[in-house]
């Protein structure tokens, strides 16, 4: 790889709390392998999770080439309920 260029992937998970420790996972494998700084966009209540876990991680190291973008998302905008960032805060009547 050319040291002279800075590769950088955005990932984008689905919405759904169980994509969000995998996706962490692939970032850190891609960054392994590539060296290219990884940014992960989702909303904020997914990236303050994904925060929590990655302070928790003990490689620093590791994580400090991935970092976090928060997208602006107001779920009540699209009638969802209060805090509704991900599937896992949607409930069936």
């Amino acid at each position: 790889m050319d040291s002279s260029r800075n590769e950088h992937i955005v990932m984008l998970p689905l919405l759904a709390h169980g994509h969000l420790i995998p996706s962490l996972a692939l970032a850190k494998q891609i960054h392994r392998r590539t060296g290219f700084t990884i940014t992960i966009a989702n909303t904020p209540l997914n990236i303050q999770y994904l925060r929590s876990t990655i302070s928790a991680d003990s490689n620093s190291s590791e994580t400090s080439h991935i970092r976090l973008a928060e997208l602006p998302f107001c779920s009540s905008d699209h009638g969802l309920p209060p805090n509704a960032e991900s599937t896992g805060n949607l409930y069936l009547d």
